[in-house]
């Protein structure tokens, strides 16, 4: 006795067991369903919708929803079935005499009393669809967007600096009539390379968006499966999963960009403010020291530019 009973408490861990294996199973299948996307239904139909054989209709989940046949013979069956009985020879040996007709009936797909319309009307309750569509889910273009978003949100930005800081140099070249210098060449190259610097800057914080939303994503799967294994609860975990999936899916809160060419302009000001004084130095001091460590010509009344020794 004592044998047997072990041998059953086993027999029922191992089920229990490959009951938990097949619940783990089916909530990692809905997980990366969740996080990679999939194929739903769409359109889904009112109460009032009327059965129509030549189309296609579909389950929530996708799959194609179509009614079951219509038992057309119950009533013959019950009447071999009150003459024979459930079991006796007379039903044997005509299944015995003819194979086919047994093999017919086991392979007989399931059957309703209710006709098409019925069922399709019944079906209505649990939901119908007419098409399916596919949820984008977190691929490569959900993370190629993130990229995107953020390139959309700076780009403008660095242009309209970069022009604010052009028109500051362009005012400053004019009020001391070098715009046609050599001056403005050097100074327009040293404004592209920051604007060419900044750009990069902007590309790669945009990837790093990219990277990091790659990351969450799969850490959040990583999490879910982890918990399922410990808890077996498949239908938690999809729940969880949904919750996770649409946090995730939210927009990207970035923060404005500012003073990108600070130190090109600041420069500037700079520039001008030892100029000036250098300027002034020369008018009471002629042949006086440099204020600054060069004269670049843009803020004082000389037009020539001279660099410190």
């Amino acid at each position: 006795m004592g044998k047997k009973g072990g041998n059953n408490e086993a027999a029922q861990a191992r089920a229990d067991e490959q009951e938990r294996q097949n619940r783990i199973r089916q909530g990692t299948s809905k997980i990366n369903e969740i996080f990679s996307g999939r194929t739903i239904g769409d359109g889904q139909l009112g109460a009032d919708a009327v059965y129509d054989p030549t189309k296609t209709y579909y389950l929530s989940d996708g799959s194609t929803w179509s009614p079951k046949p219509t038992s057309a013979s119950t009533g013959s069956a019950t009447t071999l079935t009150g003459m024979f009985g459930s079991g006796g020879a007379a039903q044997g040996g005509a299944q015995a005499g003819n194979p086919a007709h047994s093999s017919g009936a086991l392979d007989r797909p399931e059957e309703s009393t209710l006709s098409a319309a019925d069922q399709f009307r019944q079906s209505l309750g649990g939901g119908l669809y007419s098409g399916v569509k596919q949820t984008s889910g977190f691929n490569d273009d959900y993370f190629d967007k993130q990229k995107q978003s953020f390139l959309d949100y700076a780009t403008p930005q660095l242009e309209d600096q970069y022009g604010d800081a052009q028109k500051q140099l362009t005012f400053s070249l004019a009020r001391s009539g070098l715009l046609d210098s050599s001056v403005r060449a050097e100074k327009s190259a040293e404004l592209q390379k920051k604007y060419d610097l900044n750009k990069q800057q902007i590309a790669d914080q945009a990837l790093s968006y990219s990277t990091d939303a790659r990351n969450n994503v799969e850490k959040a799967r990583s999490d879910l499966i982890t918990m399922l294994n410990a808890t077996g609860d498949a239908e938690g975990a999809a729940n969880s999963a949904m919750a996770r999936s649409q946090a995730l899916s939210q927009p990207q809160a970035f923060s404005p960009l500012t003073q990108l060419f600070a130190d090109f302009t600041s420069g500037l000001g700079q520039q001008a403010a030892f100029e000036r004084a250098n300027s002034m130095s020369q008018q009471y001091n002629p042949g006086g020291p440099q204020i600054g460590r060069y004269n670049t010509g843009l803020f004082g009344n000389t037009k020539s530019v001279v660099v410190g020794k």
